[in-house]
This record gives C-alpha cells, sequence and structure tokens, in this order.
C-alpha cells in the first residue's frame, strides 16, 4: 500500500481534507463495503489517536473521497496551515487498534534557516 503525502490547500485546512481519488480507491475504497462513511482511527506522532471519518459522494460517478469529521479539530491541535505537508504511512499497532500513522511536515525556522520538521 503507497503512503500518501499531500501538500495542504486553503480547503483542506479551513473545510474538510480532500483525498486523491486514486489514493483512496487503491488503499480504502474496498473497506467502505457499499456504504458512504468509514471511521478510522490513525495515529499521529506523539501516539495520540485521530478518529477520522472518511465519506464518499452518495450520487454522480465520482466518488470525491474527504476526509470530514476529526479532521478540523486535528487541524487546530497541530497549528496546520496551507502549505504544511501530510502523510499518511500504513503502519499497523494492533496493540492501540490503528492501521495508518499521520505525520505533518512544517517549514520551521531554525537559527534563521528555514528546514522541514515533523510535528
Amino acid at each position: 500500500m503507497a503512503n500518501l503525502r499531500k501538500t495542504l490547500s486553503e480547503t483542506d485546512v479551513e473545510v474538510r481534507f480532500s483525498v486523491p481519488s486514486r489514493w483512496f480507491r487503491e488503499n480504502l475504497y474496498s473497506r467502505f463495503g457499499g456504504n458512504f462513511v468509514l471511521d478510522l482511527p490513525v495515529k499521529d506522532r506523539s501516539g495520540e489517536v485521530q478518529s477520522f471519518r472518511f465519506s464518499v459522494r452518495t450520487k454522480g460517478k465520482h466518488l470525491k473521497p474527504v476526509i470530514s469529521r476529526g479532521w478540523r479539530k486535528f487541524v487546530r491541535a497541530k497549528g496546520l496551515k496551507a502549505g504544511n505537508e501530510i502523510v499518511f504511512v500504513r503502519e499497523n499497532d494492533p496493540e492501540i487498534g490503528t492501521e495508518y500513522t499521520v505525520d505533518v511536515i512544517k517549514e520551521i525556522r531554525l537559527f534563521g534557516t528555514d528546514i522541514q520538521g515533523r510535528v
């Protein structure tokens, strides 16, 4: 299963996270089982479990997958802004019941130099 790495847009930060359709079809679509939503626990870098609701359109031929519930809380908690990157990695942790981890990559200014850091 491929990792998902995406640079956040204004809509991703302010409304909901738009999941790339190709990644969704290859990694999560089969788990929907004819439903339009899937609640998925995801572990963040600090080890905290986030509950994200993945959903798709109920009409039309294009699914337009998004993460809705739980996403805005995560955005606020991590102080995300457009231009930050999100990386979903398939990494099972049966002990806490997660299948994916999520990393946030931000530009950080350190001693006058911009570097990327994971938070």
